[in-house]
């Protein structure tokens, strides 16, 4: 292991989501942590995203591995798959639907570095309202979706239960171990779109914006660091100045 810069895999777990898909791999792409590899795993008919990929492959220096799994194949199953096939010794969340920071991965490593913990999460994130094009500070709460955490500590909370939606009990076995970290201080790291076809319901996301603080300031920030004419493969623009939101 490069112990000053271990390998980070990214997981990406995507389904038909070819040009949000285009965006999270460019925020990948401009990540400044020197040493990751993505972990990318797609339904055996999702052509589209099988061009994407292709694509990527022939143009890019991304170190990647594709996973193609069937249509039908349990979420957690196509996770735990994603997870063994993955050659670092941290795992990283990268969900396709939403937006990373250039900084994400360098800052969530960092306080794991020298310490006693070995995963982190933020519990203040971004959420942006593709509808009503709106900006929110959210709630405090563990984002499940920004998990970064050492490898072989995920493996003994691995994602067995096949049935289950979501992340809330690997979360809930590293808190109990004192293993987690919560950054609350980093936001920016991480803006979640919602588009309206998101997994949960429509009265879920309410609540999320319900229980956070609408931002104006930097609205139009936002706006334009999510807009996906700066991500298309072919098209992609200089977007130096939206890092710094």
């Amino acid at each position: 292991m490069n112990c000053s810069n271990p390998l980070i895999s990214c997981i990406c777990i995507t389904s038909n989501r070819p040009i949000t898909l285009q965006r999270a791999l460019a925020c990948f792409q401009r990540q400044d942590y020197p040493n990751t590899e993505l972990v990318i795993s797609y339904p055996e008919d999702d052509l589209l995203t099988k061009a994407v990929i292709d694509q990527i492959e022939s143009s890019s220096i991304i170190r990647l591995i594709r996973i193609i799994h069937p249509k039908e194949e349990q979420l957690m199953l196509t996770k735990n798959t994603a997870i063994n096939a993955a050659g670092g010794d941290f795992i990283c969340i990268w969900n396709s639907d939403h937006w990373h920071h250039v900084n994400r991965i360098s800052d969530q490593y960092r306080v794991l570095k020298n310490s006693p913990f070995r995963s982190s999460t933020l519990m203040h994130i971004l959420l942006f309202d593709f509808k009503n094009q709106q900006t929110f500070y959210s709630a405090y709460r563990n984002w499940e979706e920004t998990l970064l955490c050492e490898k072989q500590i995920l493996l003994q909370a691995i994602y067995m239960d096949i049935e289950r939606t979501n992340d809330h009990p690997v979360l809930h076995f590293l808190s109990a171990k004192n293993l987690l970290y919560h950054i609350s201080e980093s936001p920016h790291l991480y803006i979640y779109v919602y588009y309206h076809h998101n997994r949960f319901d429509e009265a879920h996301y309410q609540n999320c914006f319900f229980q956070s603080v609408l931002l104006e300031d930097i609205n139009e920030t936002v706006q334009d660091v999510v807009n996906m004419d700066y991500y298309l493969l072919g098209g992609l623009k200089s977007q130096s100045r939206f890092w710094d939101i």
